[in-house]
């Protein structure tokens, strides 16, 4: 799967949104898209998925202009007043109502048994508002990639929280390892910080992106039948 915007841009009612974007990803890919924090990282963000009509250029998935194949394909996480979760509602609240959305079961049992798989039971109880950052992020992203027809995440600006960068880009790298194509929107303070090369917003130009190998299989460990191991016989004196 490949996801290619060509010479994207947003008009605003008074000021450009967006100025002329290009940008692309594949599967086990990682992209930064950073540029001054603003609406033009949640203007990119849902124009790459489908959610808002660019006013030029053109977005394609795999060689397809079709806004309903996007945004079936792909999740924006946590992108500011569009995506993010109501920071007052408890952990388990918000991972219940994605589970439903993604079609799981997302009953009380299954929300502990899920935060439990992602090491984060111990936060069920608190305000979405009180997880630490890196915590916050990965079970946003995690949450979307438990959808079905996911195939690419993009992630809004996780610096705007504050915490590491390298905390969210290990975490797009993850995501890449396992498939997902990702692209990460963030401040160019923070692509800096990483030594990253980065697409910007508002430039038609992107260095390649950062391939990440798929996590490699498990060889399953070939039980020793006793009848092959050699008997040692004890000498005596």
């Amino acid at each position: 799967m490949q996801l290619e915007a060509t010479g994207i841009s947003v008009r605003g009612p008074h000021a450009p949104m967006l100025d002329t974007t290009s940008v692309r990803v594949a599967d086990h890919q990682v992209v930064l898209l950073a540029g001054y924090p603003g609406p033009g990282h949640v203007a990119a963000a849902l124009g790459l998925s489908g959610r808002l009509k660019p006013d030029t250029g053109s977005v394609r998935l795999d060689g397809k202009a079709d806004a309903a194949l996007l945004r079936q394909k792909i999740a924006v996480v946590d992108a500011p007043g569009i995506t993010e979760p109501d920071d007052a509602l408890p952990v388990q609240t918000i991972v219940g109502e994605e589970l439903a959305i993604a079609g799981r079961k997302a009953g009380r049992k299954a929300v502990v048994e899920w935060l439990t798989e992602h090491d984060a039971a111990e936060h069920a109880g608190k305000r979405f508002e009180h997880l630490p950052v890196a915590a916050r992020t990965r079970l946003l992203a995690e949450l979307t990639a438990a959808r079905q027809d996911v195939k690419l995440v993009i992630l809004t600006m996780p610096d705007r929280h504050g915490g590491d960068p390298h905390e969210w880009y290990a975490l797009g790298r993850d995501l890449a390892s396992r498939g997902y194509g990702v692209i990460i929107t963030c401040a160019d303070a923070s692509a800096r910080l990483l030594g990253v090369p980065a697409a910007q917003l508002g430039s038609q130009d992107q260095p390649e992106p950062v391939q990440v190998a798929p996590i490699a299989p498990v060889e399953p460990i070939t039980p020793i039948e006793t009848s092959d191991v050699p008997v040692v016989e004890e000498k005596t004196a």
